[in-house]
């Protein structure tokens, strides 16, 4: 086979239908997760304490309840093959859950260690249902359709855009809402934010469609629909598809040591203007990706690998320097915006190329139930382990908060400032990539030639 008949002159259209459906459900859902990932962690440091036990227990108890919703729900749907009612009324009611975290209104809570665990506990529970009805909706139901009307001509390219979408939303809400957090209306700021999947769920209703080729599995049980991608005998018949998943978590972990703090190490540590940094990271960030999916299409994705987790070694390493320049403001925006760029593209690459190559590989009508191993592998994982990691690397390298930032930002009493080396820490994790990426490798030519055979695009 000669290399030349791999690369892919035209990748197959997915349809108008389809894109809008892509769209709206992948940005809404990526905003409202940037609700709960970043501004429900911001609004804890803020109004009840800065302790980092707070926020990892939000982080763990979410992480568990998402992927329990996507393990049950991706077998049902599966079972029933249908997405469709997952998708548009999962999403209604995820935007009411996201609306009730208003009623914990604006004002600080006092400093008072049984008051503020009390807050903790009540907030960390809302915050396990909404994220149940989230992953129900988004993790599950989206990404399984996603896999049912793509195709190996088109996975990266729409994977890769479906990477972005998390970081056009953080755009989008400190363009258009960060201003009610920034003033402390948070309960304003949750309930408009809660509004949009409501509503996104309710316009879906009227246009989303399941992919027409998608049928009930054919499982005798529900019980075995929920079992089937964690037996033995599975794992090893579809161990490519696990073996993607690992590399997506070890770039999950990553980002997920430095993503929760990441409002309050750029405010509070090396205070540097917050959105003028984030939005040039992001604008680059996607450009940068969006270029490189239609490339991995074209050519193939085995080709970027290593050098997509190189990249995120080497942000990792810009970004910690800003600790030998801090208070220089200007050179510490530059290679933040620099670094940050490099480990956020690099994120995003990693999960378009992971991502699509597992969708290649999951077999016909199995799209839901691998939803449920990848929530576990690459969304709950990540996030309970660097819940543990993240901590341990405060306590050890923490900056201890003067008396004067103390007086206005009272809940970081007995707590530290976060540290930069949790930009380190998260480059040099991304190296572990190399290792599912070495074996992905391997097949990556026999993947991709026998699935432009199915397709009758080489002979």
């Amino acid at each position: 086979m000669e290399k030349n008949k791999l690369v892919i002159e035209k990748s197959n259209s997915l349809g108008g239908k389809v894109w809008f459906s892509f769209v709206l459900f992948g940005l809404v859902g990526q905003i409202t997760w940037a609700v709960e990932n970043s501004y429900f962690s911001t609004y804890i440091q803020q109004t009840i304490t800065a302790e980092s036990w707070a926020t990892s227990a939000t982080v763990i108890f979410s992480a568990i309840f998402a992927a329990a919703a996507t393990i049950l729900s991706g077998a049902l749907m599966d079972r029933i093959g249908k997405r469709r009612p997952f998708v548009c009324y999962g999403y209604i009611i995820w935007g009411i859950l996201t609306m009730a975290f208003a009623f914990f209104g604006n004002e600080a809570y006092a400093n008072d260690a049984k008051t503020i665990t009390m807050i903790v506990i009540a907030f960390v529970a809302m915050d396990a249902i909404m994220s149940f009805v989230g992953s129900m909706a988004n993790d599950a139901a989206f990404s399984a359709w996603v896999t049912d009307v793509t195709d190996i001509t088109n996975r990266a390219f729409v994977d890769t855009i479906g990477s972005i979408f998390p970081l056009i939303a953080m755009v989008l809400i400190l363009v258009g809402f960060s201003g009610f957090a920034n003033k402390g209306q948070w309960a304003e700021f949750f309930a408009i934010l809660g509004a949009i999947p409501t509503v996104s769920g309710i316009i879906g209703l009227f246009i989303f469609r399941d992919s027409p080729n998608l049928k009930p599995s054919p499982d005798k049980t529900y019980i075995n629909q929920i079992s089937f991608g964690f037996k033995w005998k599975n794992i090893i018949d579809n161990k490519m598809i696990y073996i993607c998943f690992l590399g997506m978590m070890f770039s999950s972990i990553g980002m997920q040591i430095w993503m929760p703090y990441m409002i309050s190490l750029i405010v509070d540590t090396l205070q540097v203007d917050y959105v003028v940094s984030v939005v040039a990271v992001i604008l680059a960030s996607a450009v940068m990706s969006i270029a490189a999916g239609k490339l991995m299409d074209k050519f193939g994705k085995e080709k970027f690998y290593y050098p997509v987790a190189l990249l995120g070694a080497a942000g990792g390493v810009i970004a910690f320097s800003t600790k030998f320049t801090q208070g220089k403001n200007l050179p510490t925006l530059l290679l933040l915006i620099f670094g940050g760029t490099f480990v956020m593209a690099s994120s995003l690459m990693m999960a378009g190329l992971f991502n699509a190559t597992a969708r290649d590989y999951i077999p016909e009508g199995r799209a839901g139930c691998f939803q449920g191993i990848k929530m576990i592998l690459v969304i709950m994982m990540p996030m309970v382990l660097a819940s543990f990691i993240a901590p341990l690397i405060i306590k050890t390298v923490a900056l201890t908060p003067t008396a004067e930032f103390l007086v206005t930002h009272p809940t970081y009493t007995n707590s530290f400032l976060y540290p930069h080396e949790l930009f380190l820490w998260a480059g040099l994790v991304t190296l572990v990539v190399l290792i599912p990426a070495f074996f992905v490798k391997k097949d990556a030519k026999n993947i991709r030639k026998r699935k432009l055979e199915e397709l009758n695009l080489i002979n």
